[in-house]
């Protein structure tokens, strides 16, 4: 009941279901549509916007002084991302799928909003306790888990986000690359993991970005 192809997080609990958009808060939002691997924002671009993805996915990641990517989350249907206490964002973040659509709220209304709206107040702490929470749960993955076991929550994370109440395989717009950058492992530790779960009748790969999860 799953599928395969990118990186990601690892929670060990089922996310709650995304809540409704405050009304006061969808009245500040313009909808703005991105392609696959096109930046929402950079890194070091000013924090006048905050967004919500409606549909399709996006990457937060940075580029190091050396050139090299690095994933720090992914961001699904109904998350809110943006928010900092800088003036200028320390990561960037892209679109992830082809298509990707974005609510974008200026950051002034939003803040202004959060003092007389009690909704959305508590929609924005929300979003924040559970950003806090996945890279909590990312960090103990990174930090104590053998390869095999992070790629076994990976996917069981987004089976749980995306696919909990479907009977068929779920395609990732992520390649295993990402799976690996955002792991802490090599992309060969990766398929090698993949190999091996697929041995032991785990899991039943698709195509090259398709898995069914047999056994949890």
């Amino acid at each position: 009941m799953l599928e395969v192809s990118g990186t990601s997080i690892a929670l060990r609990r089922m996310p709650d279901a995304p809540t409704a958009e405050p009304a006061r808060l969808r009245s500040l939002a313009h909808l703005r549509r991105f392609h696959r691997q096109q930046d929402i924002y950079g890194q070091e671009e000013p924090s006048e916007t905050w967004y919500r993805v409606v549909s399709g996915s996006a990457c937060k990641y940075l580029i190091r002084t050396d050139g090299r990517r690095q994933l720090v989350d992914i961001y699904l249907p109904g998350d809110l991302f943006g928010f900092t206490a800088r003036l200028y964002h320390r990561f960037a973040v892209q679109a992830v799928a082809d298509g990707t659509l974005i609510s974008c709220y200026p950051r002034q209304g939003v803040e202004a909003l959060v003092k007389e709206d009690p909704e959305t107040a508590r929609e924005i702490r929300m979003q924040i306790f559970e950003a806090l929470e996945r890279l909590q749960e990312q960090l103990l993955v990174i930090s104590t888990m053998t390869a095999p076991e992070k790629v076994r929550e990976f996917l069981l994370y987004f089976h749980q986000r995306l696919s909990a109440d479907k009977e068929d395989g779920l395609a990732l717009p992520i390649s295993r690359y990402d799976i690996a950058d955002l792991l802490g492992i090599s992309a060969e530790t990766v398929c090698r993991a993949f190999t091996d779960l697929q041995e032991r009748g785990v899991i039943s790969l698709q195509g090259p970005r398709h898995v069914r999860i047999n056994r949890r």
